[in-house]
């Protein structure tokens, strides 16, 4: 073989071991990027739930007060027609006897076995 077949040949391996190498290190990149694509998915899933879990937890505290406040409206209807209603009625004229009024009220109770109508030991008021 001529010098110049032999330094082509040279050229030609140099220029494969090259391409040779260029391609393992893409393929390693390759590798590290599907890697990273794999772990971003992964994160980008879980972050797509925890998302729906608040959306659900939105909804729920969203409904909770919705409720609440038409209870708070049903509550605060009430009162005022309480309100109308004591407004609306007159005192009351015999108010509750306090505990020594009772007291005197039950001195005032004797058992009476004299009258010819009761029996012995029978009460009267």
């Amino acid at each position: 073989m001529s010098e110049g077949m032999t330094r082509e040949k040279l050229r030609m391996l140099k220029r494969i071991m090259l391409l040779v190498a260029e391609g393992l290190e893409l393929s390693a990149q390759l590798q590290f990027l599907d890697q990273q694509n794999l772990i971003l998915s992964l994160e980008n899933k879980a972050l797509k739930q925890r998302l729906d879990c608040l959306v659900h937890e939105h909804l729920v505290k969203c409904l909770q007060h919705e409720t609440l406040g038409q209870e708070v409206a049903r509550l605060q209807t009430l009162y005022h027609r309480q309100q109308q209603q004591q407004q609306q009625q007159p005192p009351p004229t015999h108010r509750r006897s306090k505990s020594r009024d009772l007291d005197s009220q039950f001195a005032n109770l004797s058992l009476k076995g004299n009258e010819s109508s009761s029996g012995p030991g029978q009460l009267h008021i």
